[in-house]
């Protein structure tokens, strides 16, 4: 028997976490990779929440304004240990963050199987996906960024799961969601470890901002030095629009300026929001307008040329962010989410050459 170059595997089953009629409410599911076997390296991690739900109300509400029907799953983490260059493999990023993140991987928005409200309660059966990529298309020898299972003493994954009111408002009568009849599968897509003279370490994270006024300069500093930044997000939400909800808006930020350690990438005082999406944006999706999804209140700055060599560099300085950013809509709120990815060259493993000799530096086998 050969080994098989690639493999898929269902690794973990469990019951829905949030269980009984509930308007409201979330509960953890959690999984050790390590416990469950997984080995070589993982390209992707991908998740299915599946079933039934039945819903109890007289009139149905309206869609919240999160991503539906990935918003289930309200956080997720991957831990591992130990840690490769002080980094979370997955750091607390949100439904929506995963779900642009997905997106500008494979080029398009996955916009079906919305999970509906219809007056007077129904029963309907959901196919959830959501998937968590670390190997991508498009990035220099990708095989250095798969996630490598022999490195950790445990992998756990965390996902924060939720019901009715991640996806709905309003409505009238007694409004609940019974999830019991769920289930959510975790998938792996496995390559085999083809040991490279180098793995990268890198974090997936996500850091939210409050808009609550105008402001030519807001400021964020929060991003540490010691790493590249690669495939960098800006995703705006006005959070309470006139019906409650919540809408991605090209309203909030007029203007993008990166810099760090003498280094000017974009510049202040341009109005270039819609510059970063026509020329940066757009060009990561097959339909360059994002779909049936659309691509509002996103601006993306992708990995240059695939090569991690020419991502943002904050290696020996942090890199700073000035946002122009209008005040809020009267009566609303806005939130702006930075999504991307630290990385640190050869962070978990790097083979170093010197007088015709190779060592090999980095995290042992566990």
């Amino acid at each position: 028997m050969f080994k098989a170059l690639w493999q898929e595997r269902k690794f973990f089953t469990a019951n829905y976490p949030v269980v009984g009629a509930k308007a409201s409410g979330t509960a953890n599911v959690t999984v050790d990779l390590v416990k469950q076997g997984l080995k070589d390296t993982v390209d992707t991690i991908s998740v299915n929440i599946h079933g039934s739900i039945v819903q109890a109300n007289t009139t149905g509400g309206t869609a919240k304004g999160n991503e539906n029907p990935q918003g289930l799953v309200t956080l997720a983490t991957l831990s591992s240990a130990p840690q490769a260059a002080g980094l979370v493999p997955i750091n607390s990023i949100s439904s929506r963050a995963a779900v642009v993140d997905q997106a500008v991987i494979q080029g398009a928005f996955d916009t079906g199987g919305a999970i509906i409200e219809p007056n007077g309660g129904s029963t309907q059966n959901v196919d959830v996906w959501i998937h968590y990529r670390f190997k991508r298309d498009g990035v220099k020898k990708a095989i250095d960024y798969a996630h490598p299972m022999g490195k950790w003493s445990s992998d756990v994954l965390t996902l924060v799961c939720g019901t009715r009111d991640q996806l709905f408002i309003g409505g009238t009568g007694t409004i609940t969601w019974d999830m019991t009849g769920c289930q959510i599968d975790c998938y792996a897509d496995l390559d085999v470890d083809a040991n490279p003279n180098e793995i990268h370490a890198v974090e997936l994270f996500e850091q939210d901002f409050n808009i609550v006024g105008a402001n030519g300069n807001f400021l964020i500093n929060t991003l540490p030095q010691g790493c590249f930044y690669d495939n960098l997000m800006l995703i705006a939400e006005d959070t309470t629009t006139a019906s409650g909800a919540i809408a991605l808006s090209d309203s909030i930020i007029n203007n993008i300026a990166i810099e760090g350690g003498g280094r000017q990438w974009t510049q202040q005082g341009e109005a270039n929001a819609d510059y970063i999406r026509q020329r940066y944006t757009k060009p990561n999706f097959f339909d360059p307008n994002g779909g049936a999804h659309g691509l509002t209140g996103i601006y993306l700055l992708p990995l240059r040329d695939g090569l991690w060599s020419r991502a943002l560099d904050a290696t020996s300085t942090p890199i700073v962010i000035h946002l122009d950013v209008n005040a809020p809509a009267g009566g609303h709120s806005s939130l702006v989410r930075l999504v991307g990815r630290k990385l640190v060259p050869g962070g978990i493993k790097k083979t170093v050459e010197a007088a015709g000799k190779k060592t090999v530096v980095g995290l042992p086998d566990a």
